[in-house]
């Protein structure tokens, strides 16, 4: 199978820093599954929105990360009979590619264990693959938590209040604030005089929000990379999070240094909040 290692494993991503860090785990799995092959990471701007790479504090890394910039504008869709026929050529092209493992999912550890040295392309979301220790410590490094304590000396609440496109798209739709400040109630009665940060990519509109729904007393809304917004909410005592992958990572990596006790998530499906 030596011939196969000329030949570049390409892991394709849509979606923004929470989607490019799953498949950001998978390419580095990879490489450790295949350490002589060439492995590609390629992030697609197209999708519902326009997304461009977040993988910037990433450094000195042994494989390449291409951005491919393929998104369009959807208007209306084009009835040429020819496309039509090339679309359904490709679909079923894509299919055979698929059975004959040249093309795996790896949306899980199962279609992961498919890939094998023949398979040239990966392409999902990769959101239920297990993500290995390896990773997470490899990740931390890049995040480099461990040059500042990783939990404040004044006790804090960080909320990451994600809305920007969900406040325009219809299929998906904004947290509920009353949930966030059931928690934040909840927490209060176990300390008092915490401060509260809002991590929010809508910071005007997370504010009036939050304050309509009930949050009382100060609190500060801050609009920042969603890199630093992991950084802050990783370092913080209580952490509050929305059905948003980049909120998952943000538990998972405090879990894996040993914040276990402290972190509150909605639920991706019945939007209550439990702790994890």
């Amino acid at each position: 199978m030596k011939l196969f290692n000329f030949v570049p494993l390409r892991v394709h991503c849509w979606g923004g820093l929470g989607s490019q860090l799953y498949a950001l785990s998978v390419a580095f799995d990879l490489k450790l599954k295949f350490p002589k092959r060439r492995i590609k990471l390629v992030l697609h701007t197209g999708g519902v929105t326009k997304r461009l790479s977040e993988l910037d504090f990433i450094h000195n890394i042994d494989f390449e990360i291409i951005q491919i910039n393929d998104f369009q504008i959807k208007d209306k869709v084009d009835k040429n009979s020819i496309k039509l026929v090339k679309i359904k050529f490709k679909s079923l092209l894509i299919k055979i590619l698929y059975f004959f493992n040249f093309i795996v999912s790896a949306n899980s550890n199962t279609e992961f264990d498919n890939i094998l040295p023949w398979t040239v392309s990966t392409r999902g979301h990769y959101f239920n693959r297990e993500v290995s220790t390896h990773f997470y410590e490899y990740l931390l490094k890049h995040v480099r938590l461990y040059e500042k304590p990783l939990i404040q000396s004044q006790y804090e609440i960080a909320i990451h209040y994600r809305m920007g496109d969900l406040l325009t798209l219809t299929e998906k739709s904004i947290s509920p604030a009353n949930k966030i400040i059931d928690v934040v109630r909840k927490v209060q009665k176990e300390h008092n005089n915490l401060k509260i940060h809002v991590y929010s990519d809508s910071p005007q509109i997370a504010k009036e929000t939050l304050f309509i729904a009930g949050l009382v007393g100060e609190f500060v809304v801050l609009d920042l990379p969603t890199i630093d917004v992991i950084r802050g909410c990783i370092g913080a005592n209580y952490f509050i999070g929305t059905n948003s992958k980049v909120s998952l990572w943000i538990v998972n990596l405090r879990r894996f240094i040993g914040e276990t006790d402290n972190n509150y998530l909605e639920g991706f499906d019945d939007k209550l909040y439990k702790k994890y």
